[in-house]
């Protein structure tokens, strides 16, 4: 039956602007209005240049009221237009279901399975004596089928099995949206409510698409954790499905490190909620009922009705699922086995040797590094991935990249991975196995710690990724890894020279000579600056000495040097006076002192962040003084709600500092943390000059 108007597609789409506008508008009853009144034929027309019909509209916004109103006005006129009414294809290949997969709304799908289930039963309450001829059991063919809830060649199936231009059905449509709860129902509906491998072969048919990726390939992607989470329970095969590069949902997960981080700070608030939600999440009785109820956790869900709260409970949530899929996907995957046998090792040289000798690297060969999780997942920074993968499968720690001959230490270092490489280090006997492996390249991997070459972001880059204020502080960060790499490997590869001749600390002073001249820059403008700002709150301070609130007596005394107040307004003022001084002095010394790599290591950044601690406490101070001041001169008339508003207004600028400067407060802690070292290292000094005498 032909269901389009043959007349040109132009006049076929000015015919349907009022429902088209009404539809888009979502002005919903008055579309149902308008075709109470029409043609049935009307509800095929064509609505869009895709050409979607009413049905296909409807089915996207996940409206069943309307989807109910059209059906119910199609079975009114012909059953037969039911199942044309369903199957209907855009450009796209998409049937309302597909729409409705992607729509997400579990009602509308059933709502249309339903409509094709009945027009099912219908044709088989019509069919012919001979169609329902029973075999030597006494069963028909409907009796087969009916055991699993299917007719064979039904208009059910179909409606369940028919294929967008993509390859896809409505259940992998629905994954690649994310809508697990869809997603159950649809497979159930596939495969009955006992799955039959004899079935198996039906489903996988719904698993993949044209271009090989399969659902659990979209669902990662997607990063529907909580979608991906279910099929690879119910269906563990997929887990070492791969698509058209070669790819398994894992290595898909490893390259995805914006999925781990956490978008919530830590605090200890944050912290008490994740507990409560991971006891909950880990009570056997919640998990029962979830799969009883045929139904996976909904993420977010929280009787804490604040939004920002809600947020953070669906965050966390989140992170749950995704490491419990992570969990399962690498109990899968044993692609770290797979390595070849390693060759004869480099040795420690003190000469440069070319490779002359060896054979020549195919270029063909694919590095290992492009198709194993872990050594992808170091690459990336993902440590939820490589310490799962240690705790599964420990042996995996030691293999080693076919290509270049590089274990997961010179992978994390040289990416600068550093939760990676603590999670390595903590077992000292792998520590040194791996730590002192010479790669094909003759590097070790304090060379690969003082390459720059794996890192394309200089806008002061940190140490996994944590960002630092300025190149000096990023020098400073580059001079800790060296030192940190160099304390795990044998003393003597600090002599060795790879097979372009260079040492480690050479090399390090080549690929860092350009920041460390921006370093030596930026940190004589900075000191210069805060100079100038320090000189500026010493005047003032100083000048305000001179300038005794409530004036003098005629014995030179100041009125109101009994007031508390008074008192509170020296001291701070004297406070104020010494911290930016003292804060004028280190940035001097800064300016004078020697900018070479090791004053990067701790001097330089530590004078400069002493210098800020001492500016912005003098600065604090100075508005303390100002508020003691306001105080004593309207004391007197008792004027407390106005004292009030000035010293809010006083402390405000040191307020509104710290909120727009986080980094202060890490500055801050730091610098107080190096100071009680410091005095630590004193007080041990002190202790052992005493015993001695």
């Amino acid at each position: 039956m032909e269901l389009i108007d043959k007349a040109s597609r132009g006049e076929a789409l000015s015919r349907s602007r009022e429902q088209y506008e009404l539809a888009m508008n979502g002005q919903w009853e008055s579309l149902i209005q308008f075709y109470k009144d029409r043609e049935i034929f009307e509800v095929f027309g064509l609505m869009t240049t895709k050409n979607d019909t009413v049905l296909h509209l409807a089915g996207l916004a996940g409206r069943k009221d309307v989807l109910v109103f059209l059906i119910s006005r199609i079975e009114e006129d012909s059953d037969v237009l039911t199942v044309d009414a369903l199957t209907v294809e855009n450009n796209s290949g998409n049937t309302p279901l597909h729409e409705v997969a992607a729509s997400g709304n579990l009602e509308a799908a059933k709502l249309l399975a339903e409509a094709a289930d009945a027009f099912d039963r219908k044709e088989e309450s019509r069919a012919s004596p001979e169609s329902v001829k029973n075999n030597h059991s006494g069963e028909t063919p409907h009796h087969g089928a009916a055991a699993f809830d299917r007719d064979v060649g039904s208009s059910y199936v179909r409606l369940l099995e028919i294929k967008n231009h993509l390859g896809e059905t409505p259940l992998y449509r629905a994954a690649a949206f994310g809508h697990t709860d869809l997603v159950q129902y649809l497979a159930t509906k596939l495969v009955g409510d006992d799955i039959n491998p004899h079935f198996r072969d039906d489903i996988n048919q719904h698993f993949h698409r044209n271009d090989k990726v399969s659902i659990l390939h979209m669902a990662v992607l997607g990063q529907h954790f909580e979608t991906a989470h279910w099929l690879v329970n119910e269906y563990p095969y997929l887990a070492n499905g791969k698509e058209e590069n070669e790819l398994t949902s894992l290595q898909l997960l490893a390259q995805m490190p914006s999925a781990f981080k956490p978008k919530f700070r830590e605090s200890i608030w944050i912290k008490l909620h994740r507990h409560i939600c991971l006891c909950n999440d880990r009570d056997p009785a919640n998990r029962n009922n979830d799969l009883e109820n045929g139904s996976t956790r909904k993420i977010g869900r929280t009787t804490i009705r604040w939004a920002p709260i809600g947020i953070m409970g669906e965050e966390m949530q989140n992170q749950n699922v995704l490491l419990e899929l992570t969990n399962l996907l690498v109990g899968k995957d044993y692609s770290w086995g797979e390595i070849e046998a390693e060759e004869a090792a480099n040795t420690f040289s003190l000469v440069s040797k070319p490779n002359s000798t060896q054979k020549k690297e195919d270029a063909e060969t694919k590095s290992t590094y492009e198709y194993i999780p872990l050594f992808i997942a170091t690459r990336t920074g993902i440590s939820q991935i490589v310490e799962k993968i240690l705790e599964l499968h420990p042996q995996a720690v030691e293999a080693h990249d076919i290509k270049h001959k590089q274990n997961i230490f010179h992978m994390a270092v040289k990416y600068r991975r550093l939760a990676i490489f603590n999670i390595v280090k903590k077992n000292k006997f792998i520590t040194s196995r791996l730590a002192d492996v010479i790669d094909n390249d003759g590097n070790t991997i304090l060379h690969h710690a003082a390459d720059t070459s794996y890192y394309t972001d200089m806008s002061y880059y940190s140490v996994d990724a944590k960002v630092t204020y300025g190149p000096a502080f990023h020098l400073q960060e580059e001079l800790h890894w060296m030192a940190r790499v160099q304390k795990i490997i044998p003393v003597n590869y600090a002599m060795h020279r790879n097979k372009e001749g260079v040492t480690a600390n050479e090399l390090f002073t080549r690929q860092h000579a350009e920041l460390l001249q921006s370093a030596k820059v930026w940190m004589k403008e900075t000191a210069q600056s805060g100079s100038v700002v320090a000189a500026l709150v010493a005047t003032v301070a100083y000048a305000a000495v001179y300038t005794v609130p409530g004036g003098t007596n005629q014995n030179g005394l100041p009125n109101l040097r009994h007031s508390p107040f008074f008192k509170a307004f020296t001291i701070s003022n004297t406070v104020s006076l010494v911290f930016s001084l003292t804060s004028l002095g280190t940035f001097l010394n800064i300016t004078r002192s020697p900018f070479e790599y090791k004053n990067f290591y701790h001097s330089l950044p530590f004078k400069l962040n002493l210098g800020f601690l001492l500016l912005f406490c003098s600065l604090l101070v100075s508005m303390l003084t100002f508020a003691a001041t306001i105080v004593l001169l309207i004391h007197h008339q008792k004027i407390w709600s106005i004292s009030l508003i000035y010293i809010v207004v006083a402390i405000l600028p040191f307020s509104m500092f710290g909120l727009n400067h986080n980094r202060f407060y890490d500055v801050f802690f730091k610098c107080l943390k190096d100071i009680k070292k410091k005095l630590r290292c004193c007080k041990r000094m002190y202790v052992r000059i005493r015993m001695q005498r």
